[in-house]
């Protein structure tokens, strides 16, 4: 107590930097706390250098009943997110969905934010949208009544292969989370004729209570299900924190046949130079373990993908960076192998659309000769 009488504020820390969240079970021991908690066999405990005691460390809110994390620490909300994933975090009770076959997608596919500043479809067969961008953020349904509306205002060909990207920001992945009626979205979605979907990639952070991360694997699952038990090819997104998420992956691939495409972003965190090599071992581990083929679709990773098209059967990068940098009157120039960006300014008014070409035929470059000779399966140690 406080000369005052009341108590003493509630001590607020740190940690000291990111990499001391990161899991690593082969050179941290597991925290304590961990040994005795009921979802261990789900989380299979955490072994990091920040020095916590268990998950429940990074539970560091002064009013915890105004948290949106899902922890112990705030019952209501905790049992809340729990019903809403069907009652617990474990994958035993997400619906089987039938075989669906996907047609077959390129190696690269670009993304389109929208078609501001362009006059015409790109030079390509396939092209990657937001998920989000096909559904009005107002009411919830889809944006586009026929397969025409959405071409017309994407400036797309006819014959264009469509694929959805449900990588995005939290607020569209929550959105998508809370829509009224997800199947009926489905469906709308199905009609406008796009062929493939990856499902949203809900966030698993390092410096929350495990439960969040839990949660949001489940709801992963479930919108893999959801997504394909309604008549579209969805790719299952792999996000995970620990060596036992992986595992629990793996585990559901081997449960449902059903799953033919897996879905991964090599983002802010899975991109880090001193990280990455971690998940680029676990998904050549998990590819390597599972006994039928599987396609990977990946978000960036761009200096990855010889490792991963020797283990995967399939390999398609979503790449964001020709429509981005065709954004910024950058141009991709390959000059002996390496792929560089130069200024290219342009006139009041002039379209993008050769310059977004242009883009896309480096980048296609780039990638045709990073990829090795497709070699058969290895045994991964």
């Amino acid at each position: 107590m406080s000369k005052s009488g009341s108590h003493a504020p509630i001590e607020k820390f740190h940690f000291p930097n990111s990499q001391s969240l990161w899991h690593d079970n082969k050179g941290r021991p597991r925290s304590l706390g961990c040994q005795q908690c009921p979802h261990l066999d789900s989380c299979g405990g955490l072994n990091v250098g920040s020095g916590i005691f268990d998950c429940l460390t990074y539970c560091r809110c002064e009013d915890r009943s105004s948290c949106d994390n899902v922890c112990p620490n705030n019952v209501r909300h905790l049992v809340a997110r729990s019903m809403e994933v069907r009652g617990i975090w474990d994958f035993s009770n997400v619906p089987s969905a039938p075989t669906l076959s996907c047609p077959p997608l390129p190696t690269m596919i670009p993304m389109l934010y929208h078609s501001a500043a362009r006059m015409r479809a790109p030079s390509v067969s396939a092209v990657a949208l937001s998920l989000f961008e096909v559904v009005e953020k107002k009411n919830g349904v889809v944006r586009f009544s026929t397969r025409e509306e959405l071409l017309e205002y994407f400036k797309l060909n006819e014959d264009t292969t469509v694929v959805l990207s449900g990588t995005d920001i939290d607020n569209s992945l929550e959105r998508w989370w809370g829509l009224e009626d997800r199947e009926a979205v489905i469906r709308g979605i199905k009609q406008l004729g796009v062929c493939f979907i990856t499902a949203p990639n809900y966030s698993l952070f390092d410096d929350v209570p495990r439960h969040d991360n839990l949660y949001n694997m489940k709801r992963i699952a479930l919108a893999f299900s959801e997504i394909q038990r309604h008549g579209v090819p969805c790719g299952l997104h792999l996000n995970a924190r620990t060596d036992r998420d992986w595992e629990r992956w793996l585990e559901f691939l081997y449960a449902h046949p059903e799953i033919s495409h897996v879905a991964f972003e090599f983002g802010t965190g899975a991109g880090n130079k001193t990280r990455i090599g971690w998940y680029v071992h676990k998904l050549v581990t998990l590819a390597a373990s599972l006994d039928r083929p599987l396609h990977l679709v990946a978000r960036g990773g761009l200096s990855e993908i010889s490792k991963l098209a020797n283990v995967f059967d399939g390999l398609t990068i979503i790449e964001t960076n020709a429509f981005m940098r065709a954004q910024k009157r950058r141009r991709g120039v390959m000059t002996d192998g390496k792929l560089s960006w130069t200024k290219s300014p342009t006139a009041p008014g002039k379209p993008l659309d050769d310059l977004l070409d242009a883009n896309i035929a480096a980048l296609r470059s780039y990638v045709n000769q990073s990829l090795p000779l497709i070699k058969p399966k290895q045994t991964v140690n």
